[in-house]
Formats: structure tokens, sequence, C-alpha cells
């Protein structure tokens, strides 16, 4: 399976669509869709050797008696696929950045810190207080904790202000996910793609 010469775009957008219709057919068999929905181009991608990528969205039939929405990536980065979420195109591509930043890192999940490592309740404190000062934050508890080259990432789960949130800790860059439906691991990578996106380019200083 080779993918088109040419960067996604607008010219060369059915091409890398019948890209990605083989490759869902390499991955999902029968259950691969015989076409694919609404489709968006981004044309850089802030990871080092990656570049213009597409998103379009489908539907597949893995179980035939449920629907799944979904949406796959191609273009100048490794193909993938995902549960849609509910997600828009900036937060699949988002997750889609976050994805590729763990694979590339080896980026690994790691049990509940032993005790004395990590006071959460202390760090949660102190980011809500950022941006809530005194915020109350209740049934705080550690969602799950990934091995970022030596250093904790930690997602935390509580209510803010009575909020069910995501709150991003530790060595992770700090930040919140009111989507408290996603399963932990899809609300750090989206948070860690939302992040990258917005790092300074080095070549012309602005946020991405």
């Amino acid at each position: 399976m080779t993918p088109p010469q040419q960067d996604p775009s607008a010219d060369s957008l059915d091409a890398w669509r019948d890209y990605a219709l083989e490759y869902l057919r390499q991955q999902l068999a029968e259950a691969a869709p015989g076409q694919l929905g609404p489709s968006a181009i981004f044309d850089r991608s802030p990871l080092e050797g990656e570049g213009a990528t597409a998103l379009f969205r489908f539907q597949t039939f893995r179980q035939k008696e449920s629907r799944e929405d979904c949406v796959v990536v191609v273009g100048r980065t490794a193909p993938n696929y995902y549960p849609d979420y509910g997600l828009n195109f900036d937060e699949a591509f988002e997750l889609h950045l976050g994805t590729r930043f763990m694979l590339v890192m080896g980026v690994a999940q790691r049990s509940q810190p032993p005790s004395g490592e990590y006071d959460m309740q202390k760090d949660a404190r102190l980011i809500v207080d950022k941006i809530a000062p005194g915020a109350a934050i209740d049934d705080l508890r550690l969602a799950t904790a990934f091995d970022v080259d030596g250093r904790l990432h930690a997602v935390l789960r509580c209510r803010v202000a009575g909020q069910e949130v995501y709150i991003m800790a530790a060595d992770a860059p700090h930040g919140f996910s009111r989507r408290a439906d996603l399963p932990p691991q899809v609300a750090y990578r989206l948070h860690i793609g939302h992040v990258l996106r917005r790092e300074p380019s080095p070549d012309q200083g602005k946020v991405r």
C-alpha cells in the first residue's frame, strides 16, 4: 500500500480518500466502510518528521447490531483510525497527535505511584487555584498515570465546583478536561495533542 506522492490538499484529496479506504480494508476486513464521509485537511504538524494530514469520518459495523462512528487519519504521518468520541476535526487531529507522541516517546502506562511519592491532593489544589481559587475539589482520585521519559504524567479525576473533570497533573503539561465521559487515556492524548499544536513554531515564532 503506497501513499500518494502529493501531500494532502484539495487537489489530492480523492487520492488520499482511496488510500484511506485501502488502509481500512486492511485493518477492518469485512467491517471496513465502502465509502468515507466528511473530511478535513491540516497542512502541517508540530511533530518532527510529520506533515500534512487528512482526516475522514466513516462508519463501521464491527458488531453487526451496532454502528460505530470513527475517524481515519492519513497523510505524512502513520495512518490510524479512532472512535469518533463526538470530537470535531480539530480535536480528532489533536487526539492523533497525542497518540503519535505516546508511540514515538514510548510512553508507558504505570501503576499508581508508591505512597508518599506523589501528593495528588496538594497538586490538584495548586492547579485548580490557578483558575478557580478556593473552588471545592471532591472525590479526587488517580484515573491513570504514565511514565514519560522517567517523569510522571498523572491524570486525576474529581469534581471541581460540582463538575466532573480530569486534571492533567504532576509533570504533565497542566490542564483540565471537561470530557469526563472519555476514558482517561483518551483525555490525556487529547490534551497532549492540544498542547503540541499550541507550542510556538520554531521557524515562525508563532502559535500553531
